[in-house]
């Protein structure tokens, strides 16, 4: 071995073979992490890549077969909860007005992403509630 010679040996290059063979992270596509955002780096710090990788993505398609699943089943999710058309408003109304706060917040003001969320939904949930009880 003088000289800089390499040695390969049967488990060097079995596993070579074994890399060569599953595609590492940074082969494969990652959609998990520009979808979740922070929460994917907390996922990778605690878990670590691979992981991480693999539990986001379940994480998508668990919420991606639930809203299936209401979207099929809505008829009979709107009945059994007796949700009406002034339901709908008013949730499409809270959604609207945290959106417009959260998009002010984070642009205008600068606020972290998640904080600025926080504070427009409770905010809009506020005033709903004086809305609703002081009328």
């Amino acid at each position: 071995m003088r000289g800089g010679a390499i040695r390969y040996t049967a488990l060097t290059i079995t596993s070579r073979d074994a890399q060569e063979q599953y595609p590492t992270r940074r082969d494969m596509v990652n959609v998990a992490d520009p979808l979740m955002g922070e929460a994917y780096d907390t996922l990778v710090r605690a878990f670590g890549a691979n992981v991480a990788w693999v539990l986001g993505h379940l994480a998508i398609l668990a919420v991606l077969a639930t809203l299936i699943s209401v979207m099929r089943n809505w008829s009979k999710i709107s009945e059994g909860a007796q949700l009406s058309r002034s339901h709908a408003l008013d949730a499409f109304a809270i959604v609207l007005f945290t959106a417009i706060q959260t998009h002010y917040f984070s642009t205008t003001l600068a606020w972290p992403l998640s904080q600025a969320a926080l504070i427009a939904a409770s905010s809009t949930l506020s005033l709903r509630w004086c809305v609703n009880v002081l009328n």
